[in-house]
């Protein structure tokens, strides 16, 4: 089954990992899903949020103020996935990406409140969530830091996307060609 999947790319251009990014996007493509791609560091993405982001962060409606997060808005919106490719950086996701989450994950797009102020899901349009990182650390590294990236994605952005949403985590070594088994698992996407 086909689907509309947003990649929300870290990657710097010059990073030898990059072909882990175009690895993903070609295997979703002939899988037959349409994919939208979000260059996070080859579009320059602002990598924090304004004075006056901050300000109207809580106005739902009328808290998307750049033309930038507007963009990344409508495509996660528009997206049926998200799979997230970057680089690990101290154990988490670089600061690009981290500033992406909070400036385009607003409430009003990804969660709501209801009448007695409990979180209410935003992106129900989600049904599959997915991370392909390379890591310079190895697996007992990662699990002794507490894996930054896998905590925050996969399961705090896990609660605002559908109930039935699955998930996809794969972690490769980085400066190892591991494009095989990158496309192995997402073919079953």
């Amino acid at each position: 089954m086909s689907m509309r999947v947003v990649v929300i790319d870290g990657f710097d251009p010059g990073d030898p990992d990059r072909s882990t990014a175009e690895a993903c996007v070609e295997a979703l493509i002939e899988g037959g899903h349409e994919v939208r791609r979000i260059r996070l560091v080859a579009d320059d993405f602002t990598p924090f949020m304004s004075t006056e982001e901050r300000r109207y962060y809580h106005d739902e409606g009328s808290n998307v103020l750049v033309d930038e997060v507007r963009r990344s808005v409508e495509a996660v919106g528009w997206a049926e996935a998200l799979l997230f490719t970057y680089p690990t950086v101290c154990f988490n996701p670089p600061a690009r990406l981290k500033a992406w989450l909070d400036r385009v994950l607003l409430p009003g797009v990804a969660f709501g409140f209801d009448d007695s102020g409990r979180v209410s899901p935003g992106l129900t349009n989600i049904r599959r969530l997915g991370v392909v990182t390379a890591t310079p650390h190895g697996r007992l590294a990662t699990a002794r830091a507490r894996d930054g990236g896998r905590r925050m994605i996969m399961r705090a952005l896990r609660l605002n996307c559908a109930k039935t949403c699955r998930r996809t985590f794969i972690s490769v070594a980085s400066g190892r060609d591991r494009n095989g088994s990158v496309t192995r698992r997402l073919s079953r996407w």
